[in-house]
Parts: C-alpha cells; structure tokens; sequence
C-alpha cells in the first residue's frame, strides 16, 4: 500500500469526524502516502494534520461557484486537470468514507483508475432522509463509517475514537492577545445555523446569555456569511466574534472552557480540542446517534422536531453542570 486517496467533499463536520479514520489508516500503513480530496472549505479543517501527506481541492463541475475559478469553462478545464494529476500517483486505494453513498464522490473516484475501490453501495449505505432506512438498518457515529470498509482497521469503539484539528499556533496567540486577560471561565456561543430546524430563536439566545453571564465570559460565534447572522446581542453582557477563517475559528475554540451549538461543525471541532460541548439536536435518533459529540463531556439535549423545541432552562442547566466539572476538574 503505496498511496491511498480519500474523498470527502462535503461539510467542515464531515471531515473533522473523518479524522479518526484517516489516523487509523495511517497507522495500519504508516509507509503509505495518505492523501485527501476536500472542497476549498473543508480542506481546511486537515492543515497541519500530519497523517495527510497532500490535500487536493475538488472541482464541482455543475456548482462552479464553489470552485476556486468559478464559471463554467474554468471548470472544465480544471477537472479535467485534477483527473489527469491524481491519475498519475497510482493510487492503490480510493475511499469515499460517507455512511450514506455520495454520487458525485463515487463518480469521480470511477475516473482515478485505482488498483481497488471502497464505498458503501445501495445494500450498506445509511441514509436519514430514507424511511426505511431509518426503521430498519442500524445507525453509527459517521466517523465509523469509513471504518465499517475497512476489515484490515482493528475493531472500533466510538469512544475510543479521537477527532483530530492542528490550530495554528500563530493564530492562538493573536487570539489569546485578542480575548485576554482571562479571568472567569469562557463560553462559546455558536448561535448560526443555515438549516431551519436546528435553528435556536434568537431570543433565546439573548436569555440564556443572560444566565450564563453571570457565571462565565460569554463568546458569540457569528458567521458572516450567515444571513440569519446579523441579528444584534446587547453589548455588556457577551462579546460577539467573526473569526474570519475556518483556521481562526479552531484557534479561537481552544480559548474556551464550554461550547453551546446546535448539530453543526463547531460540536465536532470541540470534540476533537477537547473541550466539552452542550449539543442541541432534533430529537431524531438519525441523527443524534449519528452526530454526537465524541470523547469530551457533552450533554445532548433533544425535546421535539425541531432544535427550537428546547428551552433556555434546560440549556442553561447542561451548561452550568459541565461547567462546574470543568472547574472542579482545574488544578
């Protein structure tokens, strides 16, 4: 095993749940190059990582405005390009590690001419938005997914996987300088989400920055590319921060102490800092046994279809409970 390529274009989550598996492999096959195809976004998440010998960047070729050149012929032409550049490093292996079957990364895996394929097909694929599915075949963390077409991996327990991120230590210290002096424990806010059912009111926000500010330094995470992002929070009580980089965000996250977010990146990117997290989530098993924060303490709150269902008490009462653990547990 000289070279393994694995797929994974899809959101900053994904990929960090797929570091575990990307360890693994590196260490059944420490000799062997691992390289990952990402999008522009997500192959952020891999800096630094070093079980990654090469990152390469996909190119949509329907979605161009997701691409580095965007317009159509850029596409074309650049596709065409990545085709021709994987093709030429023999890989021994592709792997797609998505639990349900991701076409575009299976269509493009077709095309490297690999000596052998993995991904899930029709028969072992998991995918929530299938009723049957759902009712019938079994559910697994999505960093086990990968695993499960593996046989040569050793056996894994979701607890004992480790989500792995490298920040930058350049941008740690800009934001230690940014958020000093440190004089009460921080909480990060995560209050952006561009799916409508695991958006949390605003208003909501707003009350439980009141409850937690009377224990703790309150951090609210906006994304500014959120349109649901710009609602205001009264100054005094909490900060509000933009970091502007997938690489700043990682690095701001080990400045804290709790993290409250609902289903979304930042849960997987305390997973992997450490950092214990209050995840909300639909009160779907498809999805909170899919998603859940790994290897930190975490309180998954769940209460209707909807993450809005849950209330400001119950999160305010996980986060005070992590919170004193995470104190009590400080030399």
């Amino acid at each position: 095993m000289h070279r393994i390529l694995v797929i994974r274009i899809d959101f900053l989550g994904d990929m960090a749940c797929t570091t575990a598996f990307l360890h693994a492999l590196k260490q059944r096959w420490p000799q062997a190059e691992i390289h990952v195809l990402a999008n522009k976004v997500n192959r952020a998440v891999l800096e630094r990582n070093p079980d990654v010998a090469a990152v390469h960047t996909y190119v949509y070729s329907k979605q161009c405005e997701r691409n580095d050149r965007p317009r159509k012929v850029n596409a074309l032409l650049d596709r065409l390009r990545l085709v021709l550049r994987l093709r030429r490093l023999a890989f021994d292996l592709v792997i797609v590690p998505n639990g349900g079957m991701h076409k575009n990364s299976i269509q493009f895996a077709r095309q490297m001419r690999a000596k052998a394929y993995r991904w899930h097909d029709a028969e072992t694929e998991f995918d929530d938005r299938k009723a049957e599915h759902v009712a019938h075949r079994p559910m697994r963390h999505e960093a086990l997914s990968g695993f499960a077409l593996m046989p040569e991996l050793a056996p894994v327990a979701p607890d004992a996987l480790r989500l792995r991120v490298y920040p930058d230590a350049a941008l740690q210290a800009k934001w230690e300088t940014e958020l000093a002096p440190k004089r009460r424990p921080r909480v990060g806010l995560f209050v952006c989400n561009k799916a409508e059912q695991r958006r949390w009111a605003t208003q909501k926000w707003h009350r439980l920055v009141e409850e937690m500010a009377e224990r703790a330094d309150v951090l609210i995470f906006l994304d500014p590319c959120d349109p649901h992002a710009c609602e205001s929070f009264a100054p005094g009580l909490a900060r509000v921060l933009s970091p502007p980089t997938v690489g700043d965000l990682i690095a701001a996250m080990t400045m804290l102490d709790l993290v409250i977010s609902a289903d979304s990146a930042p849960v997987h990117f305390a997973s992997a800092l450490g950092v214990p997290v209050v995840a909300m989530f639909e009160d779907r098993p498809e999805k909170y046994l899919r998603w859940y924060p790994l290897g930190v303490p975490h309180v998954l709150l769940r209460a209707g279809p909807k993450v809005d269902d849950i209330s400001v008490a119950q999160v305010a009462a996980a986060a005070r409970s992590l919170l004193d653990e995470r104190v009590a547990a400080l030399p």
